[in-house]
C-alpha cells in the first residue's frame, strides 16, 4: 500500500466534492441540450475543459503529452463521443434522477464483462448480484408500459453501455499511461470529433447561454481533477461507492430547476441498482484485502 492509499478519509471528501461538481455540470449540460444539439454541447464541454489539462501537463511534465497506445485512446475517445452524445439525448428527454438511475447500472455491466473482456471472471455470486441490479433497471424502464422503448431511455442505456466499455478500456490504458495523459487524450479526441459532428446542426450561441457553457467547462474540469485526486488516495473499493451520491444532487437539482419529484418506480429501482453495486464493490474490497490469488471467490 502506498502512502497515498493511506488517506481514505481525504479521498472520500475529494470524491464527494467531485460528485457535486459533476452533478452541477450535468445541470448545465441538461439546460444547454434544450437549445443546442448534443454534439454541440459535447464540444462545449470538452473545449472548455481541454485548456485545463493542457496547462496541467505543461506545468508538471510535458512528456505526458506522449502516449504509448494512441490506438487505445482513439477508441476510448470514440466511445466517449457516443457516451456523451447519448447522455445529452437522455438529458433532453429524461429528468436527471431518471437518467442517473440508468447510468448507475454501468458497474453491473462492467462486472458481467470483466471476465470475457479482461480475463477477470466475477464469479457466480457477483454475477447474480449484477442480474438483481438489472431487475432495478427494468423497474425504472417500466416494461409493462410504453416507457421502456422511449427514446430517452434507450439513449440512457446506450450512454451507460458506452461508459462501461470505456471504463474497461481504461483499465488497459492505465497500465501504459499516466492518469493525466489518459484524461488529456480523451478530452482532446472528444473535442475534435464532436466539433466535426456538430457542424451540420451548429447554432450560434445566445449571449445568455455563455454562463452555462463556462459553468459546464469549469465544473467538468474541477470534477475530473477531484476524482483523479480521490482515486490516487484510496482504492476504488473505498471511493467508488460515493459516486452514488449523484442521486442526492439529482433530486435536489431536479426539484430546484424543474420541479421534478421522481415516482416510486425510479426510487425503488435506484435503490435496487445501488444496493447491487455496493454489494459487488464490498466483495471486491474483501477480495483485495484477503489477497486471494488469481481465482477470485464467487
Amino acid at each position: 500500500m502506498t502512502r497515498l492509499e493511506q488517506r481514505p478519509a481525504q479521498a472520500i471528501l475529494l470524491m464527494l466534492a467531485g460528485v457535486f461538481f459533476f452533478a452541477s455540470m450535468d445541470v448545465a449540460f441538461k439546460l444547454l441540450v434544450e437549445h443546442y444539439s448534443s454534439f454541440q454541447v459535447v464540444f462545449f464541454r470538452s473545449a472548455m475543459s481541454l485548456p485545463f489539462f493542457v496547462a496541467w501537463i505543461i506545468a508538471t511534465d510535458r512528456s505526458r503529452f506522449r502516449t504509448a497506445y494512441f490506438g487505445g485512446h482513439l477508441l476510448r475517445g470514440a466511445l466517449g463521443i457516443v457516451m456523451l452524445f447519448a447522455v445529452g439525448e437522455g438529458f433532453r428527454e429524461l429528468q436527471l434522477a431518471d437518467a442517473y438511475t440508468l447510468f448507475f447500472a454501468a458497474p453491473l455491466v462492467i462486472t458481467l464483462l470483466s471476465g470475457p473482456v479482461l480475463g477477470e471472471p466475477a464469479g457466480p455470486v457477483r454475477i447474480a448480484a449484477a442480474l438483481v441490479g438489472f431487475a432495478g433497471v427494468l423497474l425504472v424502464l417500466e416494461p409493462s408500459r410504453e416507457g421502456w422503448v422511449s427514446y430517452g431511455a434507450l439513449m440512457g442505456l446506450a450512454g451507460m453501455l458506452a461508459y462501461a466499455f470505456s471504463s474497461l478500456l481504461l483499465r488497459r490504458l492505465g497500465t501504459r499511461d499516466s492518469t493525466v495523459t489518459i484524461a488529456f487524450w480523451f478530452i482532446a479526441i472528444v473535442c475534435a470529433g464532436s466539433a466535426v459532428l456538430a457542424i451540420p446542426q451548429w447554432r450560434p450561441v445566445a449571449p445568455e447561454h455563455w454562463p452555462h457553457i463556462v459553468l459546464l467547462g469549469l465544473t467538468g474540469a474541477c470534477g475530473q481533477a477531484l476524482l483523479t485526486a480521490a482515486f490516487r488516495r484510496a482504492s476504488a473499493a473505498v471511493v467508488a461507492p460515493f459516486d452514488y451520491t449523484h442521486m442526492i444532487w439529482a433530486l435536489i437539482y431536479g426539484l430546484a430547476f424543474w420541479g421534478y419529484v421522481p415516482g416510486w418506480r425510479v426510487l425503488v429501482g435506484a435503490a435496487v441498482i445501488v444496493l447491487a453495486g455496493l454489494y459487488i464493490l464490498l466483495r471486491e474490497r474483501r477480495t483485495s484485502v484477503r489477497g486471494s490469488g488469481p481465482n477470485p471467490p464467487p
